[in-house]
This record gives C-alpha cells, structure tokens and sequence, in this order.
C-alpha cells in the first residue's frame, strides 16, 4: 500500500494510503506538534482546518467516495509501511487547550475557542465519510473532544488518559464542548441509560482521569491495544469502515452520509457550529 503525503504544514500532516485489496483510500491526520504537547492555539487550529480544506478537494480525492481518515498523534515515517508508526510513540494526543497561550492573550481567547469549535471540532463531527481516533496518549480537554468528534476511538493501553479537566481547572464547558459531550457519551456507556449518566457525571464533576480500560468500560472509546499496534488497528478499523469496499454501501452519498450525522448530533453540531462562548449555560443554540 503505497502512502502519498498531501499536506504538511506547522507539524500537522495529512496523508493518504491506497487500499490496495478492494480499493478505497483511508487518509491520516497526523497532529505532530510534539514540542508543545499538541496543545490547540490559532496556528495549530489553522494547520487543522488547512488540511481538512485539503482532503476536501485534492485532485487525488476529488473523485472517490471510498474513503475513511485516521486522526492521531503519531509521527509516520516516510519510509515505513502503512501501519508502523516512527519510533519512539508521543505520549500525547493532544494536552487541551493552550493554556499558557490563553493568559498572555485574554481578550482573544473567545475567537480561539470559537474557532476550534466552529473550525475544527463541528467539521470533524459531520465529514462526509468514516473517521477513527486513534490516541497514542493523553487526550485531555480538547484533545478529548477532538476523539469525540471522530465516529470510532482506539486507545493506547499502558500509558496515558482521557480527561474533562475543567473542574480541575477551575473553568465550565463551553456549549460546545457539553452538547459533544452529552452527544457521543449517551448511549455509549456499558449497560446504557444510567451507566451512560454516571459516566458524565463522573467524568465532567470530577475530572476523573480515564486510562484505557476504564475508557473502554466507560463506552468512551471502542478498543485498546499496545501502541506499537496502534496505528494498524486503527488502520484496519478504518478500512472496514470504507462506505464502498468496505462496508459494501452500494449507492453511498457522502452528502446525504454528512447530513445523516447532523441529524444524529443536531445539539451537538449546532452548538459548535454556531455557539460563542459568551453563551450562558442554560441556553439554547
């Protein structure tokens, strides 16, 4: 399987890898700004929705519908196969938001966020074809929403966590933020319906850190696996998942497919699409 790189720009990279067994593509979107622990500020946000404004229309995609993306925080290496990330594995998927970006620029810190939100997270959460996390270590905060705004989570066992850290921090949830929260937890929890509250709640109150066992049974993400295996479970998830070769959607639309996920996260896709963070909590978008 031969694997073309399509973007780079500020230490995020978009890739994309033929299938070569049935066809299709699966893209990654490799978050590699390990010098500040992927943490999200305006440049990184901006290098995000540069490449998603790639995989929208580059030449080499423009004409298939077949495709899924990966989104993770490996580094690839150019020269190995498509499913062995570069040795040694970052430890984080992405550290929140930047905080330390945030005190020495207080009065732009709502259009940062807005941002994300509208830019990054809204969009993930309605592409047009199947997407899959897979967190090669700490998912705190944004780094968490970013997961969840992706349909499937593979997580790395041994080392690193899933976090709502805003109790810890001292801060609320955007609108944003809680309606992706409510959105992709609630029905996802082992046993369903209260296992699902008791995950929010626990979650989101107590800022409780969840390694991968304890994000599995939470429902919060779908497998876990050794790092060294990471990418290529990712990679096979992501291929079973293609619409076409994959899946086997004979008359597959990506539009009507985009729509369908409006449909199941109105609240959700509203909120980040639309809201501003000077939205007071009990509001409505």
């Amino acid at each position: 399987m031969g694997r073309e790189i399509l973007f780079s720009k500020d230490g995020v990279h978009l890739y994309a890898t033929d299938v070569e067994e049935g066809g299709g593509t699966v893209l990654t979107l490799a978050l590699n700004r390990h010098g500040e622990k992927n943490v999200i500020n305006p440049a990184h946000t901006s290098a995000i929705v540069s490449a998603l404004d790639v995989a929208d229309a580059h030449p080499r995609l423009r004409d298939t519908n077949d495709k899924a993306m990966i989104v993770t925080g490996l580094s690839l290496d150019d020269g190995a196969s498509s499913s062995d990330p570069r040795p040694p594995p970052p430890k984080f998927f992405c550290n929140g938001l930047d905080l330390d970006w945030m005190m020495k620029n207080g009065d732009s810190v709502p259009s940062m966020i807005e941002s994300f939100c509208s830019g990054v997270l809204a969009r993930m959460l309605v592409l047009p074809y199947p997407t899959v996390a897979a967190l090669n270590g700490h998912a705190i905060g944004a780094g968490l929403f970013i997961a969840l705004a992706c349909d499937y989570r593979v997580m790395r066992t041994a080392r690193g966590f899933v976090q709502w850290p805003e109790a810890r921090l001292g801060m609320r949830l955007s609108k944003g933020f809680a309606e992706l929260s409510k959105a992709k937890v609630v029905g996802g929890g082992v046993g369903g319906g209260a296992a699902d509250r008791d995950v929010l709640r626990e979650g989101i109150l107590t800022a409780r850190r969840y390694g991968s066992r304890d994000a599995l049974e939470a429902g919060l993400i779908d497998g876990e696996c050794p790092v060294e295996e990471l990418y290529g479970r990712a990679f096979e998830l992501a291929r079973g998942k293609l619409p076409e070769s994959g899946l086997g959607l004979d008359n597959f639309d990506p539009k009507a497919y985009s729509q369908m996920k409006v449909e199941m996260y109105t609240d959700a896709y509203r909120a980040l699409r639309f809201g501003k963070v000077e939205d007071v909590p009990m509001s409505r978008i």
